[in-house]
This record gives C-alpha cells, structure tokens and sequence, in this order.
C-alpha cells in the first residue's frame, strides 16, 4: 500500500513539472504559428528583348501590349478622381500644421476595374479578364496625394452600390483595396520586400502583389507604372481577423491607428497624450465611428490610458504589471523588424495596435516602408546605431533588462531565418528578378522624377568627417546596392546596439511571473526526498 501511495505522489509531481515545462515550450513556440502567405517564391521573369515596344512617348499602351506581371485597367470614363486634401498651416493641432478635406469636393469617382492574370503566366488585354467589378476609387496619402504617380483606395460595389466582396490573386474576399505606387521608392520593392519578409514572423501582415497599372480612357490606355494591389489595414477575416464588434457586449475588441492628427478620425484622448508623453493621436478604427457608440470610445480610451500609466509609472511594481495587459511577444517582434529595416516613422505614424476580445494589446499590422532601409528624406540611416528604443512606449519597455533580453533572444533567432542577410538579400534578387522588364517600363515612365532633383530628392549628407554623402541613385541597379548595403551593415551592428541596451537598463522585472512556478518546483525537488526518507522508516 505504501509502495502505491508512494508511486502517486510521484506521479503527480511529474505530472505538474511536465505542465509546467509544456507551457513554456508552448509559450515560446506559439507565436511561431504564423500565416505566411508569402511562401510561393517568385518566378524569374522571361527575357524581353523590347520591354518598351508597346509603349509609346506619350505613355499610351500600343495594341500587343503584354506582361508577365498582373495587368490591372481602371476606366472612370476620362473623370480623374480628384487631390480631395491640402495642407493647412494656418490651422494647427497642438502647432503643427494638418492635413484637412477640401471642402465642396467629392473624393470618390464612380468607374470599372479589369484585372487580367492568365494561367500561362503572360497577360494580356485580348485576354478575359479574371476580375471585373464596379468601383468607387478615390486618391490616398497625405503628402502624395498630389503626386503625379497617384494611390488609389479603390472599393468595389455592385451595381446597386453595394459593397462586393472578391477575391483578388488570393488574397481573400474583401470590397477595399489598395493600389500602391510610391514615388518615394524608385526601387519599387521596399514594402513588398518588408512584408513578405515580416509575415514569417508577425500576425496579419498585409498581403500585397506586384502587378501593371494602366487607365482607359475611351479606346487608349495610359501606361500608369508598377503598382502593389494589396490589402488595407482593418478588421475582418481576411484582415486584422479579431471578433466582431457588439454593442450589446460590455468589452469588445478594437483596433487603432497612431499617426498624425487627422480631422476625420476618431480620435482618443488618452493620457500618455494629455500628458505629453508622444505628440502623435491614436485614432480608433474599428469599430468605426459610424457604428462605435460613447461607452465602447471610453472604453477603449480607458484601457489604453491604463495601459499607459503602467509604461509610464516610476513605481517598479506597477511598471513590472506590463506583462499582464501588453502581448509582449508582438512588441519584441515589432521593434526587431522595423529596426532591422530602419523603418524609423513606425512608432510615431502609421503604427497600428489590436486588441482581441479577452486578449492583450498586440502591436500591429506593420506598415507603410517607402521610407525604410535609408530612404529618409533629410539625412542616412546610422547603421551603427540603434534608434527605435527612442519610440513612444518602447522608451519605457526597453529600460526593463527583462524586455532587452527578450530582445536579444528573439533577434539571435531571427538572424538565423528571415533576418538574415542570405535570405533578405536572396529575396531581393528574387523580386529584382521577377519585376523583370516591368523595370524599365516604370523608369522610362517616371525616370525623370527618379533622375533629378525635386523637393522629395535625398538630400546630400555631411558628416563629421566633413565628407558629403552623395544619396540619390540614378540607375535603378545603384539603389538595389544601396539597399542591400545598408540593410548588411546595419543588421550586423543591432546586435551589438542591443547589448548597449543591456546595460542601460534601469530595472528588472519578470521574476514574480514565474515564482508559484518556482516554488512549486522547489516544493518537487524536497518533497520527493522527504516521501522517500518516509518509506524507508
């Protein structure tokens, strides 16, 4: 009977050593479980002999015309959809001048969308096209908003004026979608690069494809460049998939948008900003404004200042409680990326943040990289520094050595997958590869913005050596270089940055997270002694 009793304790005991154990494991490899719609590599494009022929000095597409990328055609019947914004220094928020609707102007163009992708893989305009739909489409952006290469919002509607739910290149069914050709990028590759690289390690990172953009108008086709159909950043289960919004619950899910203030958003008033802690806005997404009602907004506005008074306490104890309402994984995950890609206006705009019904706030979806991997304006990307741990919120997190060590964990690991310098700089060649002769299409078409001075050129940096850095690459192969150069040199000093945080740290939490793990293991380690100097008497 002794032996018996003796066998069950211990069982018991390793029973919960095991859970314990198992949960770790599991914790560490849950966020792992990441969707990657970006698996597929990209074939290589056929030669052309002529990417040009079809395309005459006018830019209007000759009859032939064809390419190995998607062919996307907008008809708005010769109506271009309106620049619906300005900006307006004379009226600031908080002193700097906004961005504000022209007013008497209707943004949206009613027109029709073709999208021709062949299973041959060469498209055409003599094809059938794969999709075809009604749309409302609309410019987007602030400050390309009046950029001669536009970006369209474009939503698809049924003839009645309802919204149409479809399924473009299998990126799942939804009625808005974004075509996006920044100007800021003459390497056409910066988001699509970031994205297809950061959905092997965050949650719903936007889906985008490369595809030819051309405008009917009447019987001619205006060659408009290489676009990015891709998804836009909102709730739903092709997008950010967290539950539907109720109002008849008391807490619901939500998601938000941090950027500059927008006179349109519904924007919080938090305190990390009634506090001058950040100067940007968080704006409330979904549910949207047209749905939400006054206690899910102070609801939602409640949660994230209590979230931010735990960032911002000086007490340990309190600060030490982030753990419990911040998916900490997703921040880790979310500073790594975007530093590793110098993508320094995350953290300040076009910084997103979710959270799901009984979940915690997680950072994301990433967006938005026309300015990454040094292509600032106004000076080069430092690749011997470190520079998000400066970002609202992150300057508190990365004073805990718990947070920097986590860092420094998850980075070692990424360094060996899809950070490292072969697979991002094999993914660059891949996508090079695959643009194929849609590159000099895009450079004849806009190469006399990408070639000369304009007040969106890189400006030419002096250092302290008193030598000037000549920035803006003429040649499209001399911008991939530049690409590749500064992503290597600033992904092998991160390290290095991150041991620096290390020992800046002001405090260490963590430990009270796994103390009743701790002392229940300690319980295992003396109890099984002592049962078994008990049986022996």
């Amino acid at each position: 009977m002794r032996n018996y009793r003796f066998i069950s304790i211990v069982a018991i005991m390793l029973t919960l050593v095991t859970g314990m154990a198992a949960s770790v494991i599991y914790a560490q490899n849950h966020r792992e479980e990441i969707h990657d719609s970006y698996t597929t590599a990209l074939t290589k494009a056929p030669h052309e002999e002529k990417p040009l022929e079809y395309i005459s000095e006018n830019y209007n597409v000759k009859e032939g015309f064809c390419s190995h990328l998607p062919i996307v055609v907008m008809d708005t019947n010769g109506v271009e959809p309106p620049v619906n914004t300005y900006f307006d220094n004379t009226h600031t928020y908080a002193g700097i001048g906004i961005y504000v609707p022209k007013e008497d102007v209707e943004p949206y163009v009613d027109g029709e969308i073709l999208l021709y992708n062949s299973e041959e893989g060469i498209n055409s305009l003599a094809d059938q096209p794969v999709t075809k739909s009604l749309m409302r489409i609309k410019r987007r952006g602030n400050t390309s908003m009046t950029f001669e290469k536009a970006q369209w919002l474009v939503k698809l509607v049924t003839e009645s004026g309802q919204d149409r739910e479809v399924d473009i290149l299998g990126m799942g069914a939804e009625h808005e979608w974004i075509l996006n050709g920044s100007m800021y990028d003459k390497s056409m590759l910066r988001n699509y690069l970031a994205y297809s690289v950061i959905s092997r390690i965050m949650k719903y990172t936007p889906d985008s494809r490369f595809c030819e953009v051309l405008i009917k108008n009447g019987t001619t086709y205006s060659y408009q460049g290489v676009y990015l159909i891709c998804e836009n950043i909102k709730q739903g289960t092709n997008r950010v998939d967290i539950a539907e919004y109720k109002e008849s619950n008391t807490f619901n899910s939500y998601l938000l948008r941090k950027d500059r203030y927008d006179v349109e958003a519904l924007t919080l008033e938090n305190y990390g900003r009634i506090q001058g802690f950040n100067s940007e806005y968080l704006a409330l997404l979904y549910p949207s404004k047209y749905r939400v009602t006054t206690d899910m907004t102070e609801y939602v506005n409640r949660d994230i200042s209590y979230i931010e008074k735990i960032l911002y306490s000086e007490n340990p104890k309190i600060f030490g409680s982030y753990k419990d309402v911040l998916d900490v994984d997703s921040f880790v995950d979310y500073f790594l990326v975007n530093e590793f890609l110098g993508n320094y206006d995350a953290g300040n705009n076009s910084t997103y943040f979710y959270k799901d019904l009984g979940g915690r706030l997680s950072m994301g979806p990433v967006w938005d990289f026309d300015g990454a991997m040094d292509n600032y304006i106004y000076e080069p990307l430092d690749t011997e520094s470190l520079a998000f741990y400066t970002k609202p919120w992150f300057d508190c997190l990365c004073k805990d050595l718990n947070f920097v060590k986590k860092l420094e964990k998850r980075y070692t690991k990424l360094r060996q997958g899809p950070l490292s310098n072969d697979y991002v700089i094999g993914k660059i060649d891949e996508i090079t590869a695959y643009l194929g002769g849609a590159i000099e299409r895009e450079w004849m078409r806009w190469g006399h913005w990408y070639t000369t001075d304009n007040v969106y050129s890189l400006e030419d940096y002096t250092g302290s050596d008193g030598i000037t850095l000549k920035r803006n690459a003429v040649t499209y192969e001399d911008e991939i270089y530049r690409i590749k150069t500064v992503l290597r040199e600033h992904a092998d000093s991160i390290s290095t940055g991150l041991k620096m945080l290390e020992k800046n740290a002001e405090l260490t939490t963590g430990l009270s997270k796994w103390m009743g793990w701790l002392l229940l293991l300690a319980a295992v380690v003396f109890l099984i002694p002592a049962i078994f100097v008990s049986y022996k008497k």
